[in-house]
């Protein structure tokens, strides 16, 4: 699978996305090891905005859900409308979630209007690394 077919898939997520608070829509595509496309999408909380998720957990809480372990990249897009930011990288949160769960996957995503790819220590110049 490409990344232009993870694009792909993560755009067509995103149009699934529930934000009547923000506004902002965000779409994730995770390929595991198996080549199963697990899909993810923001869900904004607006009484409790603790309780909003973004795309990137959600995708891998469905992969995780159907007892996916191992990981190959994850795809992610968003904007306020149809077209995809040209800059859109995944927030603290997220980025300290996959260096848990999956972190050697591929960050796939748009970067000054390029689509690049990166690991997740790209993005954490110095990530918490729990030591078990």
């Amino acid at each position: 699978m490409t990344r232009e077919d993870l694009i792909n898939i993560a755009k067509n997520a995103k149009k699934n996305a529930f934000v009547n608070w923000t506004e902002y829509k965000v779409g994730a595509a995770l390929l595991a090891s198996s080549g199963t496309v697990y899909i993810g999408t923001n869900v904004d909380e607006p009484a409790i905005p603790g309780l909003s998720n973004c795309a990137e957990r959600v995708a891998i809480q469905n992969a995780l859900s159907h007892g996916e372990r191992s990981f190959e990249a994850i795809a992610i897009v968003g904007s306020k409308n149809d077209d995809c930011d040209n800059t859109l990288i995944p927030c603290g949160v997220c980025l300290q979630y996959i260096l848990d769960i999956c972190n050697n996957v591929d960050i796939i995503t748009y970067i000054e209007g390029e689509i690049v790819s990166k690991k997740v220590k790209e993005f954490l110049e110095f990530p918490y690394e729990f030591n078990k």
